[in-house]
């Protein structure tokens, strides 16, 4: 593959939420405070002029999401929930409307949660897990979904484990299998390789057998054949990760799959439409942020180089295009908050 300068956004973002509207365009939010800022502005990116436009603001300024933190509902509404707002996590959850180009609050989560996870279910409602209030220092292991249909929040059981900076993914079964994390407000202790499953069906938790390497700040996806690999991430020794795991939720085992060429905390992970896996960016190595990309090569179970980026960042997002390239959106040079972006071209 190759990589391609895209447009700059107007406004710096680490941390930016992503999702794709009906349209093919990109929507981007929130960032890092910058200066101490939570922001509030909002831009979409158009593929095909290669260009960013400001769009409606939030009515809750936000530090930033989780990947996958945008969900784009049926009704083609997107919803964003909690996060931080200063120095604060924040409750509240808004939608925005892509035919009005606004956002609206709606009803709020039961608790505060910063760096949780949220997964569109099956059944069109959003799962949402732990997360961390950062007010009180409190790490969660409530989950509560989304009712689009009715706009409100529900219980959704309890996970065995609190955690936070940890990773959610909806299974081929539907399930929603949730990865990792640590569970105490340092998150250099209580580094977790507890793997747990919730059934929407049932509203349940169960716990399934642990990854063999605790991580969080790990990379996550699931794979073609439904199994799920887990990359990298951060050891409780503060180390960046290069190992890397496969889960088969049919015989719920875990198996190692082959390192990363480069040890990574917080990349990004995208499933290409070859079913093979793009990782990029992230954490790593003598410079920090790192500008190296590698492919995860399904068919023969290896990692091969895919080219540097321009600029080195982590804090970053990334989101498959229509077209099936990937655009690689802001994040931190160690240096500079970033509103540069770049595309894969598989």
């Amino acid at each position: 593959g190759d990589w391609k300068q895209a447009a700059k956004m107007n406004q710096t973002r680490q941390y930016p939420g992503l999702a794709r509207l009906p349209d093919g365009r990109i929507l981007a939010v929130t960032g890092h405070p910058l200066g101490g800022k939570s922001l509030a502005s909002a831009e979409i990116y158009d593929p095909k002029q290669d260009r960013w436009t400001a769009t409606g603001s939030l009515d809750v300024p936000r530090n930033g999401v989780q990947p996958g933190g945008l969900i784009v509902l049926a009704n083609n509404k997107i919803l964003i929930c909690g996060s931080g707002s200063g120095s604060r996590s924040v409750h509240e959850a808004e939608l925005f409307d892509p035919a009005t180009q606004t956002w609206s609050l709606t009803d709020a989560m039961s608790v505060p949660r910063c760096v949780h996870t949220s997964t569109l279910l099956d059944d069109g409602r959003v799962l949402v897990t732990g997360g961390i209030d950062w007010s009180t220092n409190q790490v969660h292991a409530t989950a509560e979904t989304f009712d689009p249909i009715n706009a409100e929040w529900n219980p959704a059981g309890t996970m065995t484990v609190a955690r936070w900076n940890h990773r959610a993914l909806r299974l081929h079964d539907c399930r929603v299998l949730v990865v990792g994390g640590a569970s105490s407000e340092s998150g250099a202790d209580d580094i977790l390789a507890e793997v747990e499953i919730f059934d929407p069906k049932t509203n349940t938790w169960s716990i399934v057998n642990p990854m063999r390497q605790a991580r969080r700040a790990l990379g996550a996806v699931v794979l073609s054949d439904g199994r799920a690999l887990v990359v990298g991430g951060k050891s409780a020794t503060n180390k960046p990760l290069s190992e890397c795991e496969f889960y088969d939720p049919k015989s719920n085992q875990w198996a190692d799959a082959a390192s990363l060429t480069e040890a990574r905390w917080g990349p990004s992970v995208s499933l290409l439409g070859n079913g093979n896996v793009l990782v990029v960016a992230g954490m790593s190595g003598r410079f920090g942020r790192s500008k190296s990309a590698e492919i995860f090569d399904s068919e023969n179970g290896t990692w091969v180089s895919a080219g540097q980026l321009q600029n080195r960042r982590n804090g970053h997002r990334a989101i498959m295009l229509d077209n099936g390239n990937v655009l690689i959106v802001g994040g931190f040079s160690g240096i500079n908050y970033l509103s540069s972006c770049e595309l894969y071209i598989p």
